[in-house]
């Protein structure tokens, strides 16, 4: 469709084998602030698609630190990069932890209950969104 697309990844569970031919891949973290408002100032993103997570739900009870600073303040990082550059949408791939367990069937409804700090991490960054981005286009 003519998009230019830009691809960061820290690798740490992906492969460059993934990365879509024609897109510019940048290995580097979104916990890196000045990567992420270098990229932001560079490419001018319309479009934020943030598929990144450190997918550890069951450990998240032990790697608490780790699991917030990936999955949250990585988050922000990006939201706030997104926010301060104009970015017209960001798109962000929750978890169905937000909601708990034992509640099906599962509807864009109802009321979250994470019981793990995935599931929190996961319900910030939603919550983060809903008060800093307007998708728009």
């Amino acid at each position: 469709m003519g998009h230019r697309v830009v691809v960061l990844d820290d690798l740490s569970g992906g492969y460059t084998d993934n990365v879509p031919q024609g897109a510019e891949f940048v290995q580097g973290s979104i916990l890196d602030q000045t990567l992420i408002d270098s990229l932001f100032h560079k490419h001018k993103f319309d479009y934020v698609y943030h598929l990144a997570a450190y997918a550890a739900e069951g450990l998240s009870h032990f790697i608490k630190r780790f699991n917030y600073q990936n999955n949250l303040i990585g988050s922000v990082n990006l939201i706030n990069a997104a926010v301060n550059h104009k970015a017209q949408c960001f798109v962000f791939t929750s978890s169905i932890a937000v909601y708990g367990v034992g509640q099906t069937p599962m509807t864009e409804d109802m009321v979250p209950i994470p019981e793990d700090p995935y599931g929190i991490a996961k319900l910030a960054v939603e919550q983060e969104l809903r008060v800093s981005m307007r998708c728009s286009g």
